[in-house]
């Protein structure tokens, strides 16, 4: 049969980043090394299995720090994921372990490191947070490259291609999108991966489409076939047909001019027909992050989550190292202000340098607040190092987890004893930071009125909130379905918050996901929210939705959704709304057009 006369095939994945790209596909072989050899060794040649795992892990080093040297000056920025890739090479659980077992249980390299990895996998699955949970994907490329290396199995090379196209790959890590020609590069798909994945980082910041997650792109295509890649739906089409092409080819305009419309958002104020103005912040986990913040016309940073700092190397960060980060992030954003969370680790959280037990349900255990006022060394640090950084910029302080006053206390006393230390040293230090909570456990719902006397602002963090309000785990797929940002009950707390604030004279903000979706945006205004903070890129959707309604409109919208009395209702009313109110940018189901 002919290329030609091959029927087209649609595959369903993630949209991870926005777009629409039509080329020839080109596969970059990333598959993984598929036999591992496994064999007990005779006493006499344990240290000489040790010194070849040693000169493999070199290997993979050098190969690291070449790849540095050689990255695009584009994505320059994403330097810093080939340096926590390096660091993951001397971790505890790769390099120590796998020695280890070499040793303890006489079998070779190979053997030992996939049992490590596995041990890996099985922490990082326990994780709630779906960007921390994906960094097991930073331990497995790092050790695949010291497989690679063990096996004598060749990395290929990435090719300068002579045209533009769609890289097709199993996966892509951040070694391979730092390699690649990306000024040829019109999308990627690949089977594995997530929204928080590398690939869709890097995509996001270059504008580049990418469907991820798509399971059997690798299996499906056939070299040189024409693909389309919708990033928007997360849909890719294999040998389109004509009419195929006509037609993604005129959403591939509409999508470009639509884009340029709202570009002009971005540095626009938030600010309703009737003259609201409401703050829109960005939420970041990366350094490599804060040009898109920044670019996008985010009027600060609304939530800095500060665990990769801890996650991306092999031992606790130092003081200096996390007080370099924070400065380094009050000095872009100044005269703005930036929100640093806490470290929210433990528990849910891996991280080779804490020795956490293992708890039967980590989402409800050790972590965040609780964690930080079990390990004071750590917690003190972090404040030591963020104070020193608040003289840089207007830096302000936001405790997560919190569920009762004493814990708010606590950590203030905390805060004060550090302060009254570096004062102490001679440390200049802000006269005036605010102090914050994030409002994401129900009983921190219930006890509002109270404890916003006690700080400077709220930050609802819905993701946590959702879940522990409904009971359901969102990365749970038999119950996913369930989580549902409009529930009745998550509305009411979520107006609950924000009354208390309110009536305390303090700002009540949102940085959970649900802020940065436009279909909630008139229900959050009508709420009362003062600030919303979100991932960067859809800052300007956000204003845009802002600009084109009223503040008043969206006041007696939330008084009928409050007076409704299921999440089907509710979700009817607020979709049937939008697409009527707003028929350029929501379709009939209340879906975003683009």
């Amino acid at each position: 049969m002919r290329l030609d006369e091959r029927k087209e095939i649609a595959l369903k994945g993630v949209g991870a980043s926005a777009g629409v790209a039509i080329g020839r596909a080109y596969l970059v072989d990333r598959s993984r090394v598929k036999v591992i050899y496994q064999y007990l060794l005779d006493e006499n040649k344990i240290e000489e299995e040790v010194d070849r795992f040693r000169q493999a892990v070199d290997r993979a080093e050098e190969q690291l720090r070449q790849i540095k040297e050689e990255i695009p000056e584009e994505i320059k920025d994403h330097a810093g994921i080939i340096d926590a890739h390096r660091l993951i090479l001397r971790d505890r659980l790769i390099f120590d372990s796998t020695i280890d077992l070499v040793r303890s249980e006489q079998i070779n390299a190979e053997w030992a490191l996939k049992k490590n990895v596995e041990k890996a996998q099985d922490a990082f699955a326990r994780i709630k947070d779906e960007y921390l949970r994906s960094r097991v994907k930073d331990v497995e490329d790092v050790s695949e490259r010291i497989l690679r290396n063990l096996t004598g199995k060749k990395t290929e090379s990435l090719l300068e291609f002579s045209e533009p196209v769609i890289i097709v790959s199993h996966d892509l890590s951040p070694a391979d999108t730092t390699q690649m020609r990306l000024d040829k590069v019109l999308g990627f798909a690949t089977d594995m991966g997530g929204k928080t994945s590398h690939t869709a980082i890097i995509a996001q910041s270059l504008g580049i489409p990418a469907v991820v997650g798509l399971e059997r792109i690798t299996h499906d295509f056939q070299s040189g076939d024409v693909l389309i890649l919708d990033g928007n739906n997360g849909e890719v089409i294999i040998n389109p047909d004509a009419q195929t092409i006509a037609d993604f080819t005129e959403r591939k305009s509409r999508y470009e001019n639509f884009r340029a419309e709202i570009a002009r958002y971005s540095h626009l104020p938030a600010e309703t027909l009737d003259g609201q103005a409401v703050t829109i912040q960005a939420n970041i986990e990366l350094m490599e992050e804060l040009d898109s913040a920044l670019d996008s016309g985010a009027e600060g940073i609304g939530l800095f989550r500060t665990e990769f700092l801890y996650l991306s190397q092999k031992g606790l960060p130092d003081e200096q190292t996390l007080f370099e980060n924070f400065r380094e992030v009050a000095r872009r954003f100044a005269p703005a202000p930036v929100t640093i969370r806490t470290l929210d680790i433990g528990g849910d959280k891996f991280s080779s340098q804490l020795d956490l037990a293992d708890e039967m349900n980590p989402a409800l255990g050790l972590r965040a607040i609780r964690f930080c006022l079990k390990e004071l060394d750590i917690f003190k640090r972090q404040l030591r190092a963020i104070l020193r950084a608040s003289s840089y910029g207007r830096l302000k302080i936001m405790f997560p987890m919190i569920s009762d006053l004493d814990e708010v206390r606590q950590a203030k006393a905390v805060l004060e004893e550090v302060r009254e230390g570096l004062k102490r040293e001679g440390v200049i230090v802000a006269a005036n930071i605010p102090i914050g909570i994030m409002i994401e456990i129900p009983s921190a719902v219930a006890l509002a009125d109270h404890l916003a006397k006690e700080v400077d602002f709220f930050s609802i963090g819905t993701n946590d909130l959702i879940q522990y309000s409904l009971a359901i785990d969102r990365v749970n797929e038999h119950v996913a379905h369930m989580y549902q940002p409009l529930h009745p009950a998550i509305l009411r707390l979520v107006h609950q918050t924000i009354k208390a604030g309110h009536q305390a004279g303090i700002p009540v903000a949102m940085c959970g996901e649900m802020a940065g979706d436009p279909l909630y945006i008139p229900v959050l205004l009508g709420l009362g929210l003062n600030e919303l903070s979100m991932n960067p890129v859809t800052v300007a959707r956000v204003k845009q939705v802002i600009r084109l309604i009223s503040w008043e409109e969206s006041r007696r919208m939330v008084q009928e959704v409050l007076t409704l009395k299921t999440t089907d209702q509710v979700n009817r009313f607020v979709r049937l709304k939008m697409s009527r109110g707003f028929p350029e940018l929501f379709g009939p189901n209340g879906k975003m057009l683009y």
